[in-house]
């Protein structure tokens, strides 16, 4: 009888463990490799070496990102600083950047432009897209920090790891910010929350502010996106759009998940293997 009530017990205590396991869910990691021509690579699982919290990944997979619905943020800065960048041209081209990539029936899109205060469209699906127009102006100071919060906290909101999309913010600024209420690293925070991958446009015609472009930059490295400077805005657009399709998400079950943990990831090429990886060094 004895033996009956373990083998019972046991038999329990291995559901419930399947059962925990089942409900961890994978996480999904964006993740852009790219080329001797800087250009997005195709990449296979096999091809990467990864770690969380210091701990070897196995049973991960490759989410190809053009397979994912696609949630879109365009920030634009329309401060004082601003006033020379050929604001009506960046706008214009924004809107047709946008409507290149917002193909799928669950694509959307939302604008941000931000000086004192970021004011917000709502989100836009590729028919709403067709009739929205917009005339801007440079004036005002600039909350940069503030915008790239509200972007990701009251568009965006938090991420759902059983259902993953792709989460992208384009934002075209100078890196400057003299307005905000809250620090670049808590800006970051947020958008590492909700899963935002960022890819900036430098707006200036050459780098005049060293600061300012290192803002810009630190945004990108952080969340896995890509910093950029405005050569040609046609052009620039095009490459940002070039890397979007070309993303990919690593899939997998963390060790240790918990939603109150600050988990380090580590992913290098395998050995022999030569590309570069962009990808967010954190998630939350």
């Amino acid at each position: 009888m004895k033996r009956v009530c373990k083998a019972i017990l046991l038999a329990l205590l291995g559901l419930s463990g399947l059962a925990q396991e089942s409900a961890t869910p994978r996480v999904a990691i964006p993740l852009i490799a790219t080329g001797s021509h800087h250009r997005p690579i195709s990449l296979t699982v096999g091809s990467l070496v990864i770690t969380d919290q210091k701990t070897p990944v196995t049973g991960a997979s490759l989410l190809r990102g053009a397979d994912l619905p696609l949630e879109l943020g365009v920030l634009i800065d329309t401060s004082n600083s601003q006033r020379d960048a050929h604001l009506d041209d960046f706008v214009k081209a924004s809107k047709l950047f946008a409507d290149n990539i917002i193909r799928g029936p669950e694509d959307r899109v939302f604008f941000l432009r931000f000086d004192t205060i970021p004011q917000a469209t709502g989100w836009l699906n590729k028919e709403q897209l067709q009739g929205t127009t917009a005339k801007v102006r440079a004036s005002g100071g600039t909350a940069l920090y503030d915008a790239v919060a509200m972007a990701c906290k009251q568009r965006m909101g938090p991420r759902d790891w059983r259902k993953p999309t792709r989460r992208v913010l384009v934002l075209t600024s100078d890196g400057e910010d003299n307005l905000s209420h809250i620090t670049r690293e808590d800006a970051v925070s947020e958008a590492l929350k909700a899963g935002a991958v960022i890819f900036t446009i430098y707006t200036k015609d050459s780098v005049t502010d060293a600061r300012g472009d290192r803002v810009m930059e630190n945004f990108a490295k952080l969340t896995g996106g890509a910093s950029l400077r405005n050569i040609n805005r046609k052009e620039v657009f095009a490459r940002v759009k070039e890397l979007i399709d070309g993303m990919y998400y690593l899939s997998y079950v963390p060790p240790d998940f918990s939603k109150n943990v600050v988990h380090e990831v580590e992913v290098k090429p395998a050995p022999k293997e030569k590309f570069e990886l962009s990808y967010p060094r954190k998630y939350l």
